[in-house]
């Protein structure tokens, strides 16, 4: 039985998502003539989608801010243990799946030895995984999970492949675990999800889980298990203008149907794709304008041991990288440019 001491004001002061509560719920007015009125605030339509779904994904731009807070929030309702076992990431170095166990279950885990979770990833060293939301996605769940009894509370399950960086020396062994990384999820979430009677939320980049995105994680879940998918992916289009943020709105019916996806998403391997055909609804987080990026500390990689190892790393990688952008201040904004690159 959940501790009565536990309220939700209580638990949304720990995970730091109190201030943005008003977002989440019911935005209490009825869509513009181009959204129509099945349009629902986003715990609403995940809750919603595992109805009928074992398995939800959520398709994010990496490192926004605001989808990040939308996770946090999301993570933090109180209905949610109710239909979700588990959260299934990209941001994890499989590896490290013990260490996460015992971090969300409420045990004690260095913190040199958690940021191995996200910083030794097959994205390394062009996504280091430093942005504080993804930090805070892991102690948001470990917070969750301190109010729910032992069996119902939220397994984190990594997704990416387990890359032993103190064993790399060479872009090609690198490049083996890049090219296992949509197999690797797609059987990771059949034998510790499906194969179990389990429900998940998969959280991934959107290219990953999009219906008509060949050989990804998504169409291999699909494909393998006979199972759909319920895809909801964060997007953004100037006749979205006015609505409510965190506001996910169905394609089936709607305008969004037909729109091509590479335009929608900013997506040019998708021009031509209409986006009802490669995701089931589409979260509006607001304008590009007003989208902003979660970033890093520059004073983070000031330490040397970790800053020699990014340098190994990126020389491995033909020194590609300009790590010198890690410590330097970086603008805020998402983007100001217009949305898509389709003809």
């Amino acid at each position: 039985m959940t501790d009565p001491r536990w309220t939700r004001r209580r638990l949304l002061a720990v995970t730091g998502a109190g201030a943005a509560l008003g977002g989440l719920l019911p935005a209490g007015r009825a869509g513009e003539s181009s959204v129509p009125a099945r349009a629902t605030d986003f715990a609403r339509a995940v809750l919603a989608g595992f109805d009928r779904h074992r398995l939800v994904a959520l398709g994010e731009a990496h490192g926004q801010q605001e989808h990040g807070d939308a996770l946090q929030l999301l993570l933090a309702d109180p209905r949610l243990p109710e239909v979700v076992d588990d959260v299934v990431v990209e941001f994890g170095n499989a590896r490290y799946q013990p260490v996460v166990d015992r971090f969300v279950a409420g045990g004690a885990v260095d913190d040199a030895v958690l940021r191995q979770v996200w910083r030794d990833t097959t994205q390394s060293p062009a996504g280091t995984g430093d942005q504080p939301i993804r930090e805070q996605f892991f102690r948001t769940v470990r917070a969750v999970n301190w109010t729910l009894p032992p069996q119902r509370r939220i397994r984190v399950l990594l997704g990416d492949p387990p890359i032993d960086w103190s064993k790399i020396s060479t872009q090609a062994q690198v490049d083996t675990f890049l090219e296992q990384r949509d197999a690797h999820v797609a059987a990771l979430v059949e034998r510790e999800v499906l194969s179990k009677g389990r429900r998940a939320l998969i959280c991934y980049g959107s290219g990953h889980v999009l219906h008509a995105s060949a050989d990804h994680a998504v169409s291999l879940i699909e494909e393998h298990t006979g199972r759909r998918v319920h895809v909801i992916v964060s997007g953004t289009h100037p006749r979205l203008a006015g609505q409510p943020r965190r506001t996910v709105i169905p394609c089936a019916g709607t305008w969004l149907a037909s729109v091509d996806a590479g335009q929608f998403m900013d997506a040019p391997p998708l021009c031509g794709t209409p986006l009802g055909k490669a995701a089931d609804a589409v979260l509006y987080l607001g304008q590009r304008a007003e989208l902003t990026r979660s970033l890093w500390n520059p004073a983070i990689f000031l330490d040397p041991v970790y800053w020699a190892e990014l340098q190994r790393r990126n020389a491995i990688n033909g020194n590609h990288l300009d790590l010198e952008q890690y410590r330097q201040p970086q603008p805020i904004g998402w983007s100001t440019g217009s949305p898509g690159h389709c003809g």
